[in-house]
């Protein structure tokens, strides 16, 4: 096989006759792949990249498919294409890479136990909607000359949880999702910003506290003991229960204790009462876990001619739909909302240089105001698919983050080592 870059095209040859060569290119409408000549006296043949798959529009076109080196070929080729694209032309196109998204197999997995999860199935029907590509204005089709913000569209892909041998290593859901629904494009907003927290808390641990975590360890290393077929060691245990008892005896006193436990018993601090002392807590800020991020957005859309009108109208079904959960055939089951990828995007079509990385998100929010101006005003009925359309619409998109910020993500994440990180 050999292969030949014509820049958003590429040629190869036929597995079974290498003297019939394909043009596989990119256009307007997809992704499409055309041979040169007939084979056994049927038309030359013609493919099309459709709905997360390769279909063939003639005879020859589904001889060629029918060979596996064939299909091998023109997947390999495909992805060579499309990899090779700026992201500006890729976000216009309804492909998806084979290996985009997959997570990293070549890391030694440690044992453990895997669950069979085949056996839960449920029957949600297919989409009959194809690929959804939509930017406002509609006028500035020319990505180059201004920022925008690309807002992504993906069938939610759940955890790999017991598909892996290793139980404490789960995939992130950014590094799961492979198949695109929708492409958005909307203008610049201000007020830009992020805002990440992490959860810190106070935490006590006092010098009684500290005695029983001692002798609960000692107890838990003597059941472990014993499980693990070594014996029920309950003379060591009690020696050492002994010691750690007898060492906060002498250290804080009998009497010291006595009173402490009675005050816990009936809620009064009888220490401080009497002596005018108090147990110290040891007092620290612990670090609790990271919180999600959160992302809003406000936009006006002004239908300027009845096209557009008709597009804003598309959009705001799109996003209410694609955050709708997916019920199965049977309504035992709901499937999760599919989930969003949000960019700001430079004019080159390349992450914003300067503006933060922004994980997977769910689309948590979605608010429509028909009548933002106060009060109700639609166009006139003129023939044309804005017939009716409301004059403005306020549309507001909350979006919720659904993984941590991680301190690696700066640096073993090509996404976080662009523009201010995440």
């Amino acid at each position: 096989m050999s292969v030949t870059d014509t820049g958003s095209a590429l040629n190869f040859l036929n597995a079974e006759n290498s003297t019939q060569i394909w043009d596989l290119r990119v256009t307007s409408d997809g992704i499409t792949a055309t041979a040169n000549k007939k084979l056994s006296g049927f038309k030359p043949g013609k493919l099309e990249y459709k709905n997360g798959k390769w279909r063939a529009l003639n005879q020859d076109g589904r001889n060629f498919l029918k060979n596996k080196q064939n299909f091998a070929n023109l997947t390999k080729n495909t992805d060579s294409l499309y990899n090779n694209l700026s992201e500006k032309k890729q976000s216009n196109i309804d492909y998806t890479p084979t290996n985009k998204n997959q997570s990293k197999s070549n890391q030694e997995e440690s044992p453990g136990t895997t669950i069979d999860l085949s056996k839960i199935q449920a029957d949600i029907p297919k989409d009959p909607e194809g690929f959804f590509i939509a930017r406002y204005p509609i006028n500035q089709k020319d990505t180059g000359n201004f920022d925008f913000l690309k807002i992504t569209c993906y069938d939610y892909q759940p955890g790999d949880f017991g598909k892996t041998s290793n139980l404490f290593k789960l995939t992130d859901i950014d590094k799961r999702i492979k198949k695109r629904r929708g492409v958005i494009s909307l203008p610049m907003q201000p007020g830009i910003s992020e805002s990440n927290s992490v959860g810190w808390g106070n935490n006590e641990l006092n010098p009684l506290q500290l005695a029983g975590a001692s002798t609960a360890i000692a107890a838990q290393t003597t059941l472990g003991n014993a499980i693990a077929g070594e014996g029920f060691d309950l003379t060591s245990l009690l020696q050492t229960t002994k010691g750690t008892l007898s060492a906060a005896a002498q250290a804080i006193g009998e009497d010291t204790i006595k009173a402490y436990f009675a005050g816990q018993a009936i809620g009064a601090n009888i220490i401080g009462r009497s002596t005018g002392l108090t147990i110290n807590n040891n007092l620290e800020v612990l670090f609790n876990g990271p919180n999600l991020r959160s992302f809003n957005y406000n936009y006006r859309f002004t239908p300027r001619e009845p096209k557009e009108a008709d597009k804003i109208k598309q959009i705001i079904r799109f996003f209410k739909k694609q955050m709708a959960p997916k019920r199965s055939t049977s309504r035992i089951f709901l499937k999760s909302p599919n989930v969003w990828k949000l960019k700001y995007t430079y004019k080159n079509g390349d992450s914003h240089p300067f503006l933060n990385n922004i994980k997977i998100c769910a689309l948590n929010q979605f608010t429509v105001d028909y009548t933002p101006d106060g009060s109700y005003s639609t166009y006139e009925d003129d023939g044309g698919r804005g017939d009716g359309s409301m004059t403005s619409y306020q549309v507001s998109l909350g979006f919720l983050e659904m993984t941590p910020i991680y301190n690696d993500d700066f640096w073993n994440d090509d996404e976080g080592k662009e523009g201010t990180g995440f």
